[in-house]
């Protein structure tokens, strides 16, 4: 997965992950990978561990469109301006494309069931 780092987590809370239960680290993902999933992770409001199971549960298509939305949304979380209305309109996206994130990759079972994701082919059926 070739995915951005976010401004959703700012290098100084990194350590807020650290705690004395053992890191989720699965054995075929690397470490950038497991920084694309925590950075994701926080933005999306779940842990790493959830995130990496959305991502490995969703069909290669989903996961293409999901990284898109990805890159959106960090896209307009950094861009903006000086103008208030533009800070409000990029900020706006930003959270719309995370939503849709959340929905695509099965995060949202209240707007898109998994059924309905495993029907459209984004979603294997766990």
């Amino acid at each position: 997965m070739s995915v951005t780092t976010s401004p959703f987590l700012p290098e100084a809370d990194a350590g807020a992950f650290s705690s004395d239960a053992p890191a989720f680290i699965p054995l075929a993902l690397d470490e950038a990978d497991m920084a694309a999933y925590a950075s994701m992770g926080v933005a999306l409001g779940c842990g790493t561990e959830t995130c990496a199971e959305a991502f490995m549960l969703a069909t290669p298509a989903a996961r293409e469109l999901a990284v898109q939305l990805w890159r959106g949304a960090v896209f307009a979380a950094k861009a903006g301006g000086a103008e208030l209305t533009a800070r409000m309109q990029a900020q706006w996206q930003a959270e719309q494309a995370l939503e849709a994130m959340r929905a695509l990759i099965g995060l949202a079972p209240e707007r898109m069931p998994h059924a309905a994701l495993a029907a459209a082919g984004l979603r294997y059926s766990a």
